[in-house]
């Protein structure tokens, strides 16, 4: 069976204000329909002006992207009558987009990337009592209307879901870095993904986010689709929508056409020239991408490739950490290291990306420390690290209590414990089975936290061993 998919990335823009008036577009603790103005609700007579931020975000993201930019844009109306769009038609990008025809890569794979263009964001929907179709009633948020998103439409040139969440994360890793996207103001990437299966007609599953949600509605649609083939039955166009309840994809309506839209140039808004000068210096001041980072990264603190790109594409605020921490500690293989082996297996036990961590480079730093001043083990660290992650308390805080408890027992009490408890183990080794020395010291560890010199506990144990 062959698999055809294309998606549409709507990402919300960083910017302070929204696309087209002064309004806020951070509405995080705001009440509902609180950063809204007459011009975003959409009155009568108001006029729209274009943020000029919004503008060179897009531009950054498409010289990111190997797009080729427009000289001269424009914005139209696009008429669809939906409770989200107070003016029944969306200020967008149709004719004459920001740029066209870019290019990404992923891995071996080139995904083309048909256009990115420019448009407002609609209102908030909220379902009451069912979802979006069966909810009792809906309410409307207009703090999100207005704020600009980019819109990045690729080629159908995705042949498996897992293909389109890798393109997904590494995209969002993109737009991080080049601070034309942050979540941390409660903005989303939403997703409408096209899929057609053996050729048949396309279908769009809409608003999706997540982007395991975005694997999820394709791998549904592909068994969905299938299915109906094999039945008999035709695969129509529509416009889908993705149930994360039941992991399954509902009718919403018949898929319009562009032309059902009703396009037509924003008489409100002028056109834009994109003269070389601007664009030269727009480029001039894009921040480092992220597979320029990785390259600095194995240059500049001597760590191989898969590292560097471990730290830099699970997260940028990761990679931040992992330079703050370079700055206090100057041993970059050894942060790494930690970073990727102990620090990263803590935070997703606990689902959490370093933003939303505890965890301060001037404190994982303290770990680090401590193993080099022989204070700690590198296996009571590994223990340590746990504890940290889940508090946010210094190690070396946390490293002193665990020490003082220790050093108010007598270890040689927890040896000779050790020992009577596993007398099976004691005989063995009298008989020459060595590895089970190896499991008495362990046994003696956990005793301890894993505190304590492994070769002291071994020659102890051999010491107070019965005859």
């Amino acid at each position: 069976m062959s698999v055809m998919i294309g998606i549409e990335v709507h990402c919300q823009l960083n910017t302070a204000s929204k696309l087209f008036c002064n309004s806020s577009s951070d509405h995080r603790g705001k009440m509902p329909n609180e950063c809204t103005c007459p011009i975003c609700l959409g009155f009568p007579g108001s006029k729209p002006v274009v943020n000029k931020r919004a503008i060179e975000l897009g531009m950054m993201i498409a010289l990111a992207l190997k797009c080729k930019i427009a000289e001269k844009m424009f914005f139209s109306r696009k008429t669809y009558f939906y409770p989200d769009m107070s003016k029944n038609y969306q200020i967008t990008q149709y004719e004459a987009p920001l740029a066209e025809r870019g290019l990404f890569t992923l891995g071996e794979n080139k995904i083309r990337i048909r256009r990115v263009h420019i448009e407002e964001d609609p209102a908030r929907l909220i379902h009451v009592g069912g979802d979006i179709t069966s909810a009792k009633y809906v309410l409307i948020d207009y703090n999100r209307s207005g704020i600009p998103l980019a819109e990045i439409v690729t080629e159908p040139d995705f042949t498996a879901p897992k293909e389109v969440r890798a393109f997904l994360e590494k995209m969002v890793n993109v737009l991080e870095h080049l601070g034309a996207y942050d979540s941390g103001k409660e903005a989303t990437l939403r997703v409408d993904a096209n899929i057609s299966t053996d050729g048949g007609e396309r279908v769009e599953v809409k608003n999706i986010t997540g982007f395991e949600n975005v694997e999820k509605a394709l791998n549904y649609e592909i068994i969905r689709q299938s299915s109906m083939k094999r039945s008999g039955n035709v695969v129509v166009r529509e416009t889908r929508h993705f149930d994360a309840d039941t992991n399954t994809t509902k009718s919403l309506r018949k898929k319009e056409y562009e032309e059902d839209y009703g396009y037509i140039f924003d008489p409100d808004l002028p056109s834009v020239t994109i003269s070389r000068a601007w664009l030269e210096s727009v480029a001039s001041s894009m921040p480092e991408l992220p597979d320029q980072r990785i390259e600095r990264f194995v240059r500049q603190y001597s760590i191989d490739e898969y590292t560097a790109m471990v730290i830099v594409y699970s997260d940028k605020r990761l990679a931040d950490f992992f330079e703050e921490c370079c700055a206090r500690y100057n041993k970059p293989p050894t942060v790494s290291n930690w970073i990727v082996n102990y620090l990263l297996k803590s935070l997703n036990w606990r689902s959490e990306r370093i933003s939303q961590s505890k965890a301060r480079p001037e404190t994982f730093v303290e770990l680090l420390q401590l193993i080099d001043e022989g204070k700690i083990t590198d296996r009571f660290a590994k223990e340590l690290i746990k504890e940290y992650v889940d508090t946010g308390i210094s190690p070396r805080t946390l490293a002193q209590k665990e020490i003082v408890a220790l050093s108010e027992k007598d270890l040689d009490e927890i040896i000779v414990k050790v020992l009577q408890a596993n007398a099976n183990a004691v005989e063995e080794y009298r008989n020459g089975k060595k590895e089970s020395l190896q499991f008495l010291i362990g046994k003696v560890l956990s005793e301890t936290r894993k505190q304590g010199n492994p070769k002291k506990i071994k020659d102890l144990i051999v010491k107070l061993m019965p005859r």
